[in-house]
């Protein structure tokens, strides 16, 4: 009897965050924002941790989920039509400091460094002629520019405006004119109402704000490291 109102007092006095169990999200799209690196896992990236920093606020844990596990999962992240944004950019696009382009229209039939499934990239082909070469990650396309392989790197405005204003690009720091007409959102949705509204509040929040500003400046600081890496790994040889 003793053992039991034991186990019964160390349950109530647990937090509610050990008692539940973790939400399960599941992204959705090939797009992945800020990736820094080709084998960067999902679990490893910007995606996981925003979403680690949104369970702490929610009281719980939430794991990433492969999406053929989608129909156990209570959140859906990404390419989706409704819910709560939380990643938006406008499109950009970053070239040679003399010799590049200085017009998107100067694109036409040239080839355009971008990472894959970035949805910018049916802007460059479809509006100006553009031919998209894909890379595996953010870095890589910003390497691929200057490795000569395209004229420019079609990318979020987010990443490539603080991109050029970095010591190591600065021969590679024009930017085309903004097209603020040609922007993307990355959502969260709910399958649960109340949790959706939660998620609301969090993302309306000052905290939450701050929390996926965080996020976001880390990760830009990452993919700006692994391309400092990988041009250093060039110069090298």
């Amino acid at each position: 009897m003793k053992s039991h109102l034991l186990r019964l007092l160390i349950v109530l006095l647990m937090p509610a965050s050990a008692l539940a169990a973790p939400l399960q999200a599941v992204l959705v799209g090939d797009y992945r924002p800020l990736k820094a690196t080709e084998a960067e896992a999902v679990t490893e990236g910007f995606e996981a941790a925003w979403l680690a920093s949104l369970g702490e606020a929610l009281g719980g844990d939430i794991d990433i989920v492969l999406a053929d596990a989608q129909a156990q999962a209570e959140l859906r992240i990404g390419e989706i039509s409704s819910g709560a944004v939380y990643y938006s950019s406008e499109i950009a696009a970053l070239a040679a400091a003399e010799a590049g382009p200085a017009e998107w229209t100067d694109l036409a039939g040239a080839p355009v460094c971008i990472a894959a499934g970035n949805p910018h990239a049916a802007t460059v082909v479809s509006r100006f002629d553009g031919i998209a070469r894909a890379y595996p990650s953010a870095a890589q396309t910003l390497i691929g520019l200057k490795l000569g392989e395209c004229q420019a790197v079609v990318g979020d405005q987010l990443l490539l405006q603080q991109i050029a204003t970095l010591p190591e690009w600065r021969r590679y720091n024009r930017l085309l004119p903004v097209l603020e007409e040609s922007a993307l959102a990355l959502r969260i949705e709910a399958d649960d109402a109340l949790l959706q509204q939660r998620i609301e509040q969090i993302l309306s929040s000052e905290q939450g704000q701050e929390m996926l500003v965080e996020a976001t400046q880390y990760w830009i600081d990452e993919v700006a490291f692994q391309a400092y890496v990988l041009a250093d790994t060039l110069d090298c040889h």
